[in-house]
């Protein structure tokens, strides 16, 4: 939204910005949430941007008000009998002339007056909001920002240059390196010392565990203790400290598990067995069953898969590109470019884009690769063209046996969209957690290696003749680069950048920033281990117990399959025979309706894919934490449920 002042925001502050500075003494504590938040504006600033907003926002309730005002007074034909009050005929005459424009008149004061106030609430709820976000970011890196801060400060780096070189690192850390770039900048332009920049800090950080490790930093800084062995002590603690939380979250998953299948699994279920049973005795219609079926189970499980995921602590987007040294060929010229020099350049130009073009053709599934997700430009028009094929078949007619007709080429179509993402997409995922797994091996490895003696170079170049995991291709890649003239730091980048794991990068940022500061590269080197060991155990422990939700998941599924299966082959086809049976005997029993089994069947397939295909969604969310990771469970139990009663049911 507004994080910075602008010309909406200049504008309020020019309209509002005088009545706004006589209640100043009123703001201090919406001036501590901005400074929180991080928010770039004082807050009288922020108030007259509200303010504009408010105003914007009931111009649209007020434009929305007189067109729904225009088809009330003009398309709507009200009751006489609207207000049932008793009246004297001659206002009750009066009133049935002008009834529609006093309600009018209402509706587009209400609108007016209501989205004013919802421009105000967003107001007043956003720098909370952003705060939250902040603080969880900041509780989620801040064990692995102490081990930056810890191996810079074996390294021999002061703490102010630590604070610094964690600034740069934003794309790794996120807001503890906003946290860190905030007290650098304090000192540096405001002029203020460490000792109170870190006090201010501790007053301004959303996060409860960073204050407390600000307020330790402070009493070490006055006792002048060792800040290494404290920083230390840090990690480790705000480590187990992550553990804990974790271990919070899974027993909260726990309850969730059995809030989705009471509400979402069994509910439904249960009522599409009542409703089933009403409408054969002739007590029901069928608009119930459709509801259950085409809105609660579909809308009911995705919206609780999205909550689950905005609750879970994950990493949000791709992982960071970290920055070489030196990234590009510099070409000496004596201040202004000459003729052959221009010539060079541009011939330089077109020999590079030609090797990516036959780079490109040689591998054409490389940024599919990379990024499954492009997978769905080449999947999502074959499924359209199959849907619209079946469309062509089966031409459009007002009726829900047209639907049951068309469901095929649907579902089909559907399988076509998803299936090669979740190729790709697995694929990338087998590839990140085979690198995360043998990530510290290869550390601990190389700092073995260097403890005896052998510079780092070697050890790489002994490493990548050894090896025999898959990282070993990786490896000779890091050692091509050494030969290459490359160095360390930029080798290593590349290797994370090649990878773009997010553990990896981290680890990777932390190694290159450790090597800079001392020539103690073993210690470094086991820093950087530990680091990432720690970061793959957590991860380790949130897939093993996660994976039980999972379970539960495809259990509660191919139960619900199993009950509409039952129902439909059994409990239907039995009261279709019992109603024929009436029907031919010449007997007429109100409470026994013939039913069409074939459309019975047809709805609780639906029902079936809906249950699987969303609750795939949630087995991705509680198992994996992604929406993504949820597609390939939504593919396999849309594809069971579709075989069955296609193949077993006729």
């Amino acid at each position: 939204m507004f994080k910075e002042a602008n010309y909406f925001t200049y504008l309020g502050y020019r309209l509002f910005g005088e009545s706004i500075r006589k209640k100043a003494e009123n703001y201090y504590d919406l001036e501590k949430k901005l400074r929180q938040a991080m928010i770039s504006m004082p807050p009288e600033m922020y108030i007259a941007t509200a303010k504009m907003l408010s105003i914007f926002f009931a111009i649209v309730g007020l434009i929305l008000g007189l067109f729904l005002a225009i088809v009330l007074i003009y398309f709507v034909h009200l009751p006489k009998t609207l207000i049932p009050i008793l009246m004297p005929e001659n206002i009750y005459s009066v009133w049935i002339n002008i009834r529609k424009f006093v309600l009018a008149g209402v509706l587009i004061v209400v609108l007016t007056v209501a989205f004013y106030i919802f421009g105000r609430f967003l107001f007043s709820i956003y720098p909370s909001t952003i705060i939250s976000d902040r603080k969880s970011k900041i509780d989620r890196v801040l064990p692995h920002a102490i081990t930056f801060m810890y191996s810079l400060s074996r390294g021999g780096m002061n703490l102010i240059e630590i604070f610094r070189s964690l600034s740069n690192y934003y794309e790794v850390y996120s807001e503890v390196a906003r946290e860190a770039a905030r007290i650098v900048r304090d000192m540096e332009v405001l002029g203020k010392d460490l000792r109170s920049v870190l006090a201010e800090a501790v007053e301004l950080s959303p996060s409860e565990n960073f204050r407390e490790f600000l307020h330790g930093l402070i009493t070490v800084i006055d006792s002048g203790g060792d800040i290494s062995r404290y920083l230390e002590e840090r990690a480790d603690f705000y480590l187990e400290r992550a553990r804990q939380e974790q271990k919070n979250f899974l027993e909260f998953l726990g309850l969730m598990a059995e809030s989705y299948i009471t509400a979402f699994v069994a509910g439904p279920l249960f009522l599409i067995i009542i409703q089933t049973v009403m409408v054969v005795m002739g007590q029901g219609n069928l608009t119930a069953l459709y509801a259950v079926i085409y809105l609660v189970i579909p809308v009911g499980s995705f919206f609780f898969a999205m909550v689950i995921k905005l609750l879970t602590p994950t990493e949000e987007g791709e992982p960071p590109k970290l920055r070489e040294k030196f990234t590009y060929l510099r070409i000496p010229h004596s201040g202004t470019k000459d003729e052959n020099e221009e010539k060079m350049i541009n011939k330089l130009r077109k020999k590079v884009k030609s090797w990516q073009f036959r780079k490109a053709l040689k591998h054409p599934l490389r940024p599919i690769k990379q990024k499954p997700v492009y997978a769905f430009v080449f999947s999502v028009p074959l499924g359209l063209a199959f849907i619209a094929y079946g469309m062509r078949i089966y031409p459009f007619y007002r009726s829900i046996d047209w639907v049951f007709k068309i469901d095929d080429y649907v579902f089909i179509g559907l399988i076509i969209m998803l299936l090669p993402f979740v190729v790709f997409y697995e694929l990338k995922m087998k590839s990140a957690r085979k690198v995360l797994r043998l990530t510290p091996i290869f550390l601990n490895k190389l700092a073995s290696a260097n403890e005896s003696g052998m510079p780092i170079y070697r050890a790489i170049a002994m490493i990548a003749k050894t090896d025999t995991t898959p990282l070993k291709k990786e490896i000779s890649k890091i050692k091509a680069d050494l030969d290459w003239g490359i160095s360390l730091n930029d080798a290593l980048v590349r290797f994370a950048n090649r990878l773009k794991v997010f553990e990896l990068t981290r680890t990777v940022a932390l190694l290159n920033e450790a090597l800079k500061s001392t020539g103690n590269v073993t210690e470094v080197l086991m820093i950087s281990a530990k680091d990432a060991s720690n970061a793959e155990l957590l991860r380790k422990e949130r897939q093993s117990n996660m994976f039980m939700y999972v379970i539960i998941i495809y259990i509660s599924f191919f139960v619900f399959i199993g009950i509409v299966y039952i129902i439909t082959t059994t409990f239907l086809t039995t009261l279709a025979q019992s109603a024929a049976k009436v029907a031919s005997s010449g007997a007429h029993i109100n409470m026994l309706r013939g039913i069409n089994v074939k459309t019975y069947k047809n709805i609780f397939m639906h029902a079936s894919i809906f249950q699987g295909f969303f609750g795939g969604l949630v087995a991705g969310v509680m198992g994996e934490g992604s929406l993504s990771s949820g597609v390939k469970h939504s593919l396999i139990m849309l594809i069971i449920a579709y075989l069955l009663f296609t193949v077993f049911i006729h």
